[in-house]
């Protein structure tokens, strides 16, 4: 068993409502009785000389948000990065004075804002790559690590062999694993399909998932998270198409927009569902549609889940209630909702689900 230990993570997202990855193994690194500082991304003030750090309480016990301000203006980092490195170098000392020492720095930023190799040597370093690293900064964003950890193999493939490296499944949070152990006893004849996530992430496959609501407006499509900018702790786009489809799902008679809720809230919610839909463009998606996190927490509902081609989940036979498009563009996806709708297809299977909290374990055990 490790000793309580004094964590930074560092994220690319800020805090908020909505949890992903960062978030749930924060909360468990403090559940753990280990001391959490959450590093939110930097302002987008900054003055000349004047670096800062301020710690705020968050909502999860155990873990302290860290706002930061750097010295000097981000664009540099795309203009000249040299010049960039050398002052974030003396801001991550200046963070190692104020706030250290820490015993683990735990990096989920593939855009290398807060370079893992700057930081002290003595430090254990976990570089946690849940996306594809599109350019070569997400690749050097693990330079200095100690610990190479992701969600898919061909996401770990594309970094060097010298690595040692983790291949772990999503981790679901115990508020989906306890919902999922209960049943759910409908009260009308409706049929729900339920959807999560950023609904402003523009790698959704919005033509298509705009075709399938509008061709089946006897089935009602709750939307559990962000469609705003207000507010969201994860951004999104914010341009014309993407307040066109926003426009679209809000003026569908059969889609209700929930926004952003808490985790436990989404796990009682999602009772309530008698199939997902999961439909990203994998051409244009951040994860090139190797894993989601969502999947394994709709997993836990052993509800039928119908998806664009997802990678990890590239097998037949499996128990699985998954339904994947094999086709570019999920051309075909409409047609495996009709499918499933004309042979009354009910089956509930349950795939193996991992919680955060024994992932962490096997990550920790591996430092």
């Amino acid at each position: 068993m490790l000793k309580k230990m004094k964590v930074l993570l560092i994220s690319p997202q800020h805090w908020g409502t909505m949890r992903i990855t960062k978030h749930h193994y924060a909360i468990e690194l403090a559940k753990l009785g280990h001391e959490v500082y959450f590093l939110e991304p930097t302002d987008a003030s900054w003055q000349w000389n004047s670096s800062s750090f301020e710690l705020k309480p968050s909502d999860a016990h155990g873990v302290t948000l860290v706002r930061q301000k750097i010295n000097v203006p981000y664009n540099l980092k795309f203009h000249a990065k040299g010049i960039f490195d050398s002052f974030i170098k003396r801001h991550i000392d200046k963070l190692e004075k104020q706030l250290g020492p820490f015993d683990l720095v735990w990096s989920f930023d593939l855009t290398n804002a807060m370079p893992l190799k700057y930081f002290s040597k003595k430090l254990r370093k976990i570089f946690f790559a849940a996306d594809w690293p599109q350019v070569t900064e997400a690749v050097k964003a693990a330079e200095g690590a100690n610990l190479l950890v992701s969600v898919a193999q061909e996401i770990l493939d594309q970094y060097p062999a010298h690595f040692k490296k983790l291949l772990l499944s999503h981790g679901v949070s115990e508020c989906f694993i306890l919902a999922g152990k209960h049943s759910y006893l409908k009260t009308d004849e409706q049929f729900r399909i339920g959807m999560s996530g950023n609904f402003l992430r523009p790698d959704i496959d919005r033509p298509i998932l705009i075709d399938i609501i509008t061709s089946y407006p006897d089935i009602l499509f709750e939307c559990f998270g962000s469609y705003e900018l207000k507010n969201s702790n994860l951004g999104g786009a914010n341009d014309l198409e993407t307040f066109e489809f926003i426009k679209k799902l809000k003026e569908a008679p059969n889609v209700i927009l929930f926004g952003m809720i808490r985790p436990e809230r989404l796990a009682i919610e999602l009772r309530r569902m008698d199939a997902f839909l999961i439909c990203y463009d994998v051409e244009k998606d951040q994860s090139k549609g190797t894993n989601y996190h969502k999947v394994s927490e709709y997993l836990a509902y052993g509800k039928p889940i119908f998806s664009n081609h997802i990678r990890a989940y590239n097998f037949v036979g499996s128990g699985v209630t998954m339904v994947q498009s094999k086709l570019k563009g999920n051309s075909n996806l409409k047609n495996l909702l009709e499918i499933f709708f004309k042979n009354n297809i009910n089956n509930s299977f349950k795939n193996q689900i991992f919680s955060y909290k024994n992932n962490l374990k096997v990550i920790l055990e591996l430092l």
